[in-house]
């Protein structure tokens, strides 16, 4: 927990007063969390199903993970008990990870960032496709990389009022 407080001061604090230097990030370091991501939206796009995806989580109950749905999840357990209710029924998904993909590294801990496409398919419904960005601090837990905190995001256009539509205002 605390280095992932250490690494989001980091991240919070611009790069222009950062105060510690972060690691170089080599081809290498990039391949392998580019295939690590890879991996883990494979888990999820099977079956829709999060125990597929939970080797890649921290089992730690402190972390917070934010999703598209229901938004905040404090620790895997409850990750997995939710999303499992809210998948149920199963389906699969197809994701494209944008080729903005970035590697943040401090010691021991990393940072992917990234945009991504994916369509979810669900028993006969008409598949949802939508453009959203992912941001996941990984560290290593028994010589393995897990995912200690994840953030989903969307954009979401929202109409005008009715009183402003048509206008340009």
């Amino acid at each position: 927990m605390r280095k992932t407080l250490i690494l989001g001061s980091l991240l919070l604090a611009g790069g222009s007063t950062l105060a510690v230097a972060l690691d170089k990030v080599t081809t290498a370091d990039i391949t392998q969390f580019r295939g690590l991501e890879d991996k883990l939206w494979q888990a999820w796009n099977t079956r829709l199903n999060p125990a597929d995806a939970a080797a890649f989580y921290s089992k730690n109950p402190n972390n917070l993970y934010f999703d598209f749905a229901p938004l905040k999840f404090t620790g895997w357990e409850e990750y997995q008990r939710v999303a499992s209710k809210a998948l149920a029924g199963g389906g699969h998904a197809t994701t494209h990870i944008h080729d903005d993909f970035t590697v943040i590294k401090q010691g021991d801990l990393v940072v992917t960032a990234f945009t991504f496409d994916v369509e979810f398919a669900r028993g006969e419904a008409k598949p949802q496709t939508l453009t959203a960005r992912e941001t996941d601090v990984w560290t290593k837990e028994g010589g393995k990389w897990v995912i200690v905190h994840q953030h989903m995001s969307t954009v979401v256009m929202m109409e005008p009022p009715a009183s402003t539509a048509g206008t340009n205002k």
